[in-house]
This record gives structure tokens, sequence and C-alpha cells, in this order.
């Protein structure tokens, strides 16, 4: 058909009734426009497995394969993401502000001791937020002596550092205290994260607090925990030394397992300061200043002078490298606020079910003992005497 406008009217002048090309065939039928139709249920099987870690990709796999094709699919993969975007898009049209308020008052809704606190700038945009449930309270409660602060991971696309307080439960497995999404890394924000957590303990502070090397952070802890021990989490120190040295020495795994040296196999601080400067002295690193620098905050990180300080063996356990890994399986940089909050629940509820088998093998079994041979030996021993 062809049309052309003549005197502000539309003029049909050509007109083929057959038709003049082919015709779709069964295989190709789907990718007709009449022929794509996305129902309720299969959107709604999409977002389930959303919810717990798929890719869309992946889940419109699998539903082609229930299917028994992409033919008999009804359609297409970008039919599915347009839909999903326009429908993610009018559950966050409210802003962050308004979308984080309201995930918060549901949690508040079926958890009475859940605790959030937002704090928002004068154009009412979010700038930090605190949460924690009734569980991560209980659980501070029990074991809150030692508590590890990392913002290691990063969230979203606009850099908010992602703020863990963790500790050790009584299997040795982590376990979550609460967690904060924070503007920016500045002694302000922090002061203002602790003063919140703090709040929600009921003002129990922990013996020890386990970070990463930070002037900012650092300057918080002093003024909001000033009784409490701040030691500097021995994982943050070697990726720290990798940051600052693996340019500066030749042999950088030789350097590592040295520097690891200085760090765990020392007894006597004597050790330890002729271990360091033979390690100086080997690699040539005398006027290298991030050594000088963290030298001087010795007495926080190297474990000989930590051997009196309780610390849960939380500092020679990567237990935050562990965490930052986990974190990556849970949680997208590509992810909006909301899904990111779906997204943790997923993962504090994989720890708690992790603490459930844990609380079953101990009370429905009894453990190996390791030292069995070495007791049965110190018990014959005894009977002789």
């Amino acid at each position: 058909m062809k049309i052309s406008l003549i005197d502000g009217f539309y003029s049909i002048y050509h007109f083929v009734p057959g038709h003049n090309h082919n015709l779709a065939t069964r295989s190709q039928a789907h990718q007709l426009r009449s022929q794509r139709k996305i129902n309720e249920a299969q959107v709604a099987s999409i977002e389930v497995a959303k919810s717990v870690g798929i890719s869309t990709k992946a889940a419109i796999d699998l539903i082609a394969k229930q299917a028994c094709g992409f033919e008999n699919l009804g359609f297409t993969r970008v039919d599915m993401k347009n839909k999903l975007y326009s429908k993610r898009s009018l559950q966050t049209k409210q802003g962050d502000t308004g979308g984080v308020l309201e995930y918060m008052e549901k949690k508040a809704s079926e958890d009475v001791k859940f605790f959030y606190s937002i704090q928002v700038d004068e154009d009412d945009l979010i700038t930090n937020i605190f949460w924690a449930d009734s569980k991560m309270v209980a659980d501070y409660e029990d074991f809150g002596d030692v508590v590890c602060f990392d913002t290691t991971y990063r969230k979203l696309d606009d850099g908010r550092p992602f703020g863990l307080l963790v500790g050790v439960n009584n299997h040795k497995k982590t376990t979550i205290f609460g967690a904060a999404l924070l503007y920016d890394e500045t002694a302000n924000s922090f002061v203002w994260s602790f003063k919140t957590f703090l709040n929600v303990m009921s003002g129990k502070k922990p013996k020890t607090i386990l970070t990463d090397e930070d002037a900012a952070m650092a300057k918080a802890i002093k003024i909001v925990l000033p009784e409490t021990h701040h030691r500097i989490c021995v994982w943050h120190m070697n990726q720290n030394a990798c940051k600052h040295l693996a340019g500066c020495v030749k042999d950088y795994k030789k350097f590592n397992a040295d520097f690891q040296n200085c760090i765990y196999d020392q007894e006597e601080e004597e050790e330890f300061l002729r271990a360091w400067g033979q390690l100086l002295e080997k690699y040539e690193l005398q006027q290298n200043t991030w050594l000088q620098r963290i030298f001087k905050k010795r007495e926080q990180w190297a474990l000989v002078y930590g051997r009196n300080t309780f610390s849960a063996d939380m500092s020679t356990t990567q237990r935050n490298e562990s965490l930052n890994n986990e974190l990556k399986g849970y949680i997208s940089m590509k992810y909006d606020m909301l899904t990111f909050f779906e997204h943790f629940d997923r993962l504090v509820g994989d720890k708690r079910y992790e603490e459930v088998k844990c609380d079953f093998r101990a009370t429905q079994s009894t453990p190996k003992l390791k030292a069995k041979f070495i007791l049965q030996q110190f018990i014959r021993y005894l009977r002789k005497r």
C-alpha cells in the first residue's frame, strides 16, 4: 500500500491485495507482534527466580525449557525485559526515600523489634541508613564482645559504602549484628553509624572492634567507643600491602610470605622488631612511606601486641575476606536500592539457616574427639602413676 498526502488529505494511490512477502513459519510465529503475550504467571515466575539470585536470562531459559522451546513460549526475551522494567519502574516511582521507608515499615510490621534509622539531608534525600532486626540484637547480646566493621564492599553505581557489623557465634560462624548504607566514608557518617548502633544495642559497647586502616573510622571510634580496643584487621593489612607494595618489590609472593611471618609468627616484641628490620633490609624498603606509617600503628595490627586482647579469633581467620566473597554472590552493583534490600535478606536468611544446621548437629550428634589417641596415651600414663 502506498499513501500520498494531497491538499491535506491522505490518498491511497497503489494497493496490492495479495501477500507480497513469505508467511511466517510455525517456528517463526512467536516473533509476530500479534502472537506475543506475557501472562502474570510467567512474570511471577521470573520475579521469584530473580528474588533468589537467578538472572532474568537464566529464568527465561528455564521457562522456555519447560515449554519445549522458545517457539512455544509466547514472548521473546526483550518482551519480558520490557515488562519487568515497566513493573519495577512503577514500584520505585516514589524515589529511594519513599521506597526505603515503605520497605522498612513492612519489616517493622513483621518484626516488632525491628529497628531502623534513616538520616536525610535538607532536600529529603537519604544520606545514611542503619537497620537491625530482633535476631541481630539478640545475637549481639550473646556474642557482641568482639565486632568487626567493614565497608569494603560498595553498593550500586552511586558508590555508596555498605557497612556490616559482624561477629562470631558459638559455632565459630559469622553472625550479623547490623547493617548500614552510608553516603560516604567520612568521620561524621561513621560517628552517626556507631551512635545509632549503640542506641539499638541498649548502650552495650564491644570490648574489641576490628576495622580497616582508615583515618576517618579511627577518629569516629575514638569519639564514640573510646574504651573499646581498636584493632586493624589483618586481612585488610594484607590487602593494603598488595595495593601499596606490589609494584615496589620484584617478587611480591615471597615478600608477602615474609610480611605475614612478621604479623603472625612472632611470639615476642623483640622477635617482631628484628623480623621487621630484616624484612625492610631484604627488600630495600627502608624508605617506603607506607611501611613507615603502618609501623607506627604496629600495636593495632601485629599479633604480638594483641595477645592479651580478646578478639574471638577474628583477626586470624580472614573472616572479612570470606564475607566479602559471599556478598558478591548475593549483591550486584547493578541493583537499585529496593532490590539490594531484597537480596541482603537472602544473605541473612542463608546465614541463619547455617546456624540452624550447626545447632542440629550439636544437639543430635556426638562430636569426634580429634585428639583421641593422645588422650588415651595420657590416660594410660596417669594410671601407671
